[in-house]
């Protein structure tokens, strides 16, 4: 609102540098020594004056960082010295803005009233250029505690700030703390608020990390004044013509990140003394009210957040707000993928999951453009032009595209898309068209019609003289035997079934050759699918059929997540890897490498047959994963990527060849990564924002390489960024961004019909510059063998070229050619394992394991490369085949692919080493043993212990304790299993090989913590004591608790009393009774005040919070006895029926048998129960009631009704979905779903009752399992292990735990209160 006027603060750099009220001779370069011992992170933190107290580093002679706290002057941070000891990062006093200092925090305007913008602009830097503002203006502008940080500042005398308090904290350990407490002080001197910062710092990955807590505790109404900056504030070291950036978490740089909102902000520049460029960071927090906020950016780099840019808040007389942040102190270049890491670390997943609404918002607000106002608007490298190839009218909301062999684009309309999570077939006109460019503009000019009335398009690819389409729940092939483009639909083949459509974005997509001549596709995480055959029920689906509910009632293949194949002439599907987000683009490398492009995880990966890859939420298929392979991108954009697009032709610069591109959907762009080999996979760093579309409508999620040897981008072009609705129907654009002067050589038959050429002739585009010639040539060879010969020139042309050419991409052209055409057979490809060229050799090793029939004598070359080829790409493709091995057949290449120490922290050996061996380990413990012995990979030793140990194999494993060398990493796999087994018991060998093992100076705390697992009266004795002892972490004193609850819980009698009285323990300890025999000692106190309760239970049940008395619900409802006293305290009254949640009662009726329900009443409401109660809310809940609710008390009511459950704002549990990102902003919808929660529940939310033989019954979801246990999540516990072999009866809920009736038993006032929480678009701090 206000940019135009801060121009003027430019004038201020000619301001004196006034350094009198600080110590600035520590500001010389340093030395190391004097600051401690770098590798010591320990902190003590001690006053040097009254008004400072300075942080040391291990008892140092000089600080590393200074907190300045003055009587009368606003507190600041100053010096901080670089983690290395070599320079320093604050700055005092510049002659620039001589009223900074180095991170302070400083609110500019106060209690202002308005003054309109040419009011701002003539007055407000008025004082500081030596003018005197009457009176009634100063009142306008309000009281500037930014600009003053002590009386005589800027020719104002009065006092701004005084001291009330400082005082250090914890003074010593890995952390330490204090907090400066400050009066702000009206002109007249009066407080108006009381302002304390209390800061804690620690050490880690050399880096500090700074925490604040910002409370401002309002003794006067208070009111900041919109402006655009004033808050917490960092001033680093800047001179004009500094090396130095500022970048936000959305990339946005200096002056573009200026007043934008974000979670994160950098600032990084030259630092005298250092080689390395100094880093502040500071984070956002979610609990802050009006997260994420804008920040100030200056045109001298000093950052800090500034609320007040979005206009005016407050904080009410008597109220108290707090604002926290971390600020992370470091040097060296700047990681933006880390920055991300660690803010996810410290915010949780909301903190970045916040952004998308935004990003939803930006959407919805900006100006919508016509297809050639778009491309204006556009930006790009600056030797390109964007251009419109497509548009509406001609193309509408297009979800795929691809080329066919004559140089024609071939689009799926998807009308039938109408939400995420709605929409099948209503539209009924979904296309297929193809487009051309009849008069070579550039520009398409006519669309035909190959296909209409399919519903659901998704994806497609043109060959084999017809179209391959993906429409959930098939996989079609549409001929054209006569090349009349029209699809013969009467002759459509439905060549696979089985695809989910419950995450619309996450569905069938992303159709790619590839080099093997197989289909590849792509599926989300959260869109389950189970493939198979079609049999007689199968059909294709058209206008108004609904979706089938069927498709997990037949045998297939599982998939949700992950990379899949499917052979056109065979007719085979595979899952190649599983994993991922939501997937959505593919594409490979002149060398055959597949990569992927992801949403909300990070972006890109390389793909391996037979990999198992990060994802984004659920279990893996395998729960003996243990981990999977991670992204390859050394950076962060925002979320959803698209469109994988590797350049490979020659109309760009060469500078361009071989990067990744990919369209960013909420960047609104399409951006570029550069793939840099490392080891057997790639390093992706960004290259460039190659091109902008500068327009929040812009959806780019596909791309394809066209052949002119340009790249080609759709837009799906809405207001709905996010596709929870479509706000443009009929849009729908197709970029092209070439080169402004093309190197595009037009050789022979580039623009020809390439069906019309020779055998020969397509032989020959192998060595074509141009990949998409190249592959469309293959294809079709492809197809003509499967119909007659090929030429015998065309194949001695592909032999030769494969074995003398001196070009790597074209020899593994020809290569795929000959295979894809069946030339070559394993004896052709057996020679080639001892080509010079890895990828040759890594190929051939790939072609030898594709149909899964690799012979013995192959199989011995295979060990013999193991053994001695020193390519590490070349190891990857062993470890890919020997999974496509029988598994008596696999251990020689394994026992010599974990010999290789070179290969520890490859990306992807050790996993796929893991993969392949992790099926034989408890089949054959022997040798598995031996290779975690003689293994060089950390990982595959633990891995073999945890998974022996799973299958409860324990006796060999311990045995070989006794010899191994490796005894530390095989207690570790040991302990990570025994851990999730808490009812294991020890095998007979165990107590004498722990004699051995207490001696072992590496092994013994390992095997101390197995013993303890294993319920040994000396880990009783050890866990008692640790429980006992409150200097031991809450985390450490829970475990022991846990364990002694499970193994010997008579000992717990006389220590649940003192623990029910420490907060911090109470709900643990509450949890702990339900495995106790006498549980009333407890119960009744709790439940029922009479005097002779003495010291038992000092507490009743109202004087415990409502996650407290959830605790105590949720223990008494669990086994029969206990659900009796709560039933009978129901009917009393004593605990308020509205305290038990839905999904306890369920628990409550599987304990206590149907008469509970005489008791409560029907668990679920009729539908005109529900149409009555929805009429109800609707009128209550108008939009005057709604402005008027008490959000504060709102929120108090989510946290005990809604927040066990669900994350909101970052806080919250996993059992029901995040609402943050939720559309809760719709009254209609926020209402559908309380009053209907079990309308559409993903199978991750269903409840599950889980009843053991000793009566226990559990209600929660099932987060893992495997053979011998399952891993429950109930509300407020996580990870609840128990074995199958102690499950009496497993019941899966048709409902999620959510109740019905929720609103049923509030005073409307309190709903009112709840419904304006539940559509607050910023978190709500807590008095």
């Amino acid at each position: 609102m206000f940019k135009q006027l801060f121009l003027i603060s430019s004038f201020l750099f000619f301001l004196s540098c006034n350094t009198s009220t600080v110590d600035t001779s520590s500001m010389s370069k340093t030395e190391n020594s004097i600051y401690g011992d770098l590798k010591n992170n320990s902190l003590s933190v001690k006053f040097d004056s009254d008004d400072k107290i300075s942080v040391y580093r291990n008892l140092a002679e000089k600080p590393i960082l200074t907190q300045n706290a003055k009587q009368n002057f606003r507190p600041f941070l100053h010096p901080i010295v670089s983690p290395n000891g070599k320079g320093l990062f604050t700055q005092y006093s510049p002659g620039h803005h001589k009223h900074q200092t180095g991170i302070y925090w400083g609110f500019t305007r106060v209690n202002g009233s308005d003054a309109d913008d040419e009011t701002l602009k003539k007055w407000f830097y008025a004082e500081m250029g030596g003018k005197t503002i009457p009176k009634e203006i100063k009142n306008k502008l309000g009281r500037d505690f930014f600009h003053h940080p002590t009386n005589n500042f800027y020719n104002d005398t009065t006092d701004y700030w005084i001291r009330e308090n400082i005082q250090i904290n914890n003074s010593e350990g890995d952390t330490v703390s204090w907090e400066i407490s400050y009066n702000m002080l009206d002109a007249s001197g009066e407080t108006i608020m009381v302002e304390t910062q209390a800061w804690s710092i620690f050490i880690n990955d050399g880096m500090y990390f700074l925490d604040l807590e910002w409370t401002g505790d309002a003794k006067q109404d208070i009111t900041i004044n919109e402006f655009e900056y004033g808050g917490l504030f960092v001033r680093m070291p800047w001179f004009k013509g500094i090396k130095g950036s500022a970048e936000n978490g959305q990339r946005k740089i200096n002056g573009d990140a200026e007043g934008e909102k974000s979670h994160w902000v950098n600032v990084g520049m030259e630092i005298d003394g250092m080689s390395d460029f100094g880093n502040i960071t500071i984070f956002d927090n979610p609990q802050n009210s009006g997260f994420p906020h804008p920040w100030r950016v200056d045109g001298n780099l000093g950052v800090g957040p500034s609320r007040s840019i979005d206009g005016d808040w407050t904080i009410n007389k008597g109220d108290k707000e707090i604002i926290k942040h971390r600020l992370i102190v470091h040097q060296g270049d700047f990681n933006d993928a880390k920055t991300h890491t660690l803010f996810e670390e410290y915010a949780g997943m909301y903190g970045v999951g916040a952004m998308w609404d935004i990003y939803r918002d930006e959407g919805y607000k900006e100006k919508f453009l016509g297809p050639e106002e778009a491309v204006k608007a556009m930006t790009s490298n600056e030797d390109f032009e964007v251009s419109a190839f497509a548009a509406e009218p001609l193309i509408t909301q297009p979800m795929a595209f691809t080329w066919d062999d004559k140089g024609r684009l071939w689009i799926a309309e998807n009308l039938d898309y109408e939400t995420r999570g709605n929409g099948f077939s209503s539209d009924g006109n979904s296309k297929i068209l193809i487009l051309e460019d009849l008069d070579s503009d550039g520009k398409a000019d006519t669309a035909k019609v190959f296909l209409s009335g399919v519903a659901f398009p998704s994806a497609i690819a043109v060959g084999f003289d017809g179209l391959y389409l993906g429409a959930p729940p098939n996989l079609i092939f549409i001929p054209d035997a006569n090349q009349d483009d029209i699809g013969e639909v009467e002759n459509a083949e439905i060549l696979l079934t089985g695809w989910g459509i419950r995450d619309r974005h996450e569905t069938i997509n992303s159709f790619h050759w590839g080099p093997d001549g197989w289909l590849y596709g792509l599926e989300g995480f959260a869109t389950p699918s189970m493939i198979r055959k079609p049999d007689k029920d199968t059909k294709l689906y058209g206008h108004n059929d609904p979706f089938p509910d069927d498709i997990f009632e037949k045998d297939g293949v599982y998939i949700d997540g992950g990379v899949w194949r499917f052979h056109p002439k065979t007719k085979e599907f595979e899952i190649v890897a599983h994993g991922f987000s939501n997937p959505w683009g593919i594409d490979y490398d002149s060398k055959g490498q597949m990569f992927i492009t992801a949403c909300v995880i990070p972006h890109a990966f390389h793909v391996v047959q037979g990999g198992v890859y990060h994802r984004q939420g659920g279990k893996h298929v395998n729960p003996y994963v243990y981990s999977d392979i991670r992204t390859i991108v050394d950076h962060r954009h925002r979320s959803a990527h698209g469109g994988a697009r590797i350049y490979l032709s020659d109309s760009y610069p060469e500078e361009h060849y071989g990067k990744l591109f990919m369209a960013n959907i909420h960047e609104h762009a399409v951006l570029s990564d550069e793939l840099i080999k490392k080891g057997s996979s790639f390093i992706a760093t960004h290259s460039e924002d190659f091109m902008k579309a500068n327009n929040a409508q812009f959806i780019g999620f596909s791309m394809e390489l066209g052949p002119d040897g340009n790249l080609y981008v759709l837009d799906w072009h809405d207001a709905d960024i996010c596709g929870n609705d479509v706000v443009h129907k009929d849009t729908g654009r197709l970029y092209k961004i070439e080169p402004k002067i093309s190197l595009a050589n037009n050789f022979e038959n580039r623009y020809s019909d390439l069906n019309t050429l020779d055998d020969l002739e397509l032989a020959e585009f192998q060595t074509n510059k141009s990949s998409w010639h190249a592959r469309r040539a293959r294809t079709i060879l492809q197809k003509r063998s499967y119909q007659r010969d090929i030429s015998s020139q065309s194949i001695d042309f592909l032999k030769n070229l494969l074995n003398n050419s001196e070009n790597s991409d074209h020899r593994l052209r020809a290569l795929w050619s000959l295979h894809v055409i069946s030339k070559y057979v394993d004896t052709d490809f057996e020679k080639l394992l001892n080509d010079k060229d890895e990828y040759i050799r890594g190929w051939s090793i790939k072609h030898i394991a594709e149909d899964k029939n690799v012979s013995d004598d192959i199989l011995e070359k295979f060990k013999t490369l193991s053994d001695t080829d020193l390519s590490p790409f070349v190891r990857l493709e062993l470890a890919s085949a020997v999974q496509r091995v029988d598994f008596d057949r696999r251990w020689d290449v394994l026992e010599s692919l974990v010999l290789k120490s070179q290969d520890i922290k490859d990306n992807n050996i050790p996993h796929m080493i893991w993969f392949a061996l992790e099926p034989l380990v408890a089949l054959n413990p022997t040798r598995s043993l031996n290779i975690a012995n003689i293994s060089e990979i950390p990982m595959i030793t633990e891995y073999v212990a945890r998974r022996l140990a799973d299958a409860e194999i324990l006796t060999p494993l311990v045995e070989n304790l006794k010899t191994s060398n490796k005894k530390d990493i095989l207690l570790e796999g040991m302990l990570a299993s025994v851990e999730g087994n808490l009812e294991i018991k020890p095998p007979s060998n165990w107590d004498s090989v722990y004699d051995l093992l207490k001696n072992d100076n590496k092994s013994k705390e390992k095997a101390l913590q197995i013993s303890q697992l294993f319920g040994s009266n000396e880990a009783t004795v050890e866990f008692i004591k640790i429980l006992k002892d409150k200097s031991q972490s809450i985390e450490k004193r829970t475990k022991s608790l846990n364990s002694i609850s499970l193994k010997s819980p008579d000992e717990l009698y006389s220590i649940i009393p003192s623990l029910i009285v420490e907060k911090e323990m109470r709900i643990p300890a509450i949890r702990s009774i339900q495995n106790l025999q006498e549980k009333g000692d407890f119960i009744y106190p709790i439940l029922y005040n009479y005097e002779d309760k003495g010291d038992i239970i000092p507490l009743e049940y109202e004087d415990f919070s409502s996650q407290e008395k959830l605790a105590i619900i949720q223990m008494m409802a669990s086994q029969n006895s206990t659900a009796k006293i709560l039933l009978n305290t129901l009917k009393s009254e004593k605990i308020p029926k509205r305290d038990v949640p839905n999904y306890v009662a369920r628990q409550m009726r599987r304990v206590l048998g149907s008469g509970f329900l005489e008791y409560w009443g029907p668990l679920e409401k009729v539908a005109e129960e529900k149409m009555l109660a929805y009429n109800k809310y609707s009128a209550l809940l108008t939009k005057d009631a709604l402005i008027k609710a008490d959000i504060a008390a709102g929120k108090q009511t989510y946290a005990g009704l809604c927040g066990q459950c669900h994350i909101m704002f970052g806080e919250g549990g996993k059992i029901g979905p995040e609402l943050t990102g939720s559309n809760r902003t719709d009254l209609e919808y926020l209402l559908y779903n309380i009053l209907n929660p079990n309308s559409d529940v993903q199978d991750d939310y269903l409840m599950v009752l889980v009843t053991t033989r000793e009566g226990m019954t559990y209600a929660g979801n099932i987060v893992s399992e495997n053979d011998r246990s399952i891993t429950m999540r109930t509300v407020g516990q996580e990870g609840i292990v128990l074995l199958k072999s102690n499950i009496q009866s497993r019941e899966v809920q048709s409902v999620s735990m959510m109740p019905e009736g929720l609103l049923d038993w509030m005073p409307d006032q309190e709903i009112i209160n709840l419904i304006g929480f539940l559509q607050s678009s910023e978190e709500i701090s807590s008095n």
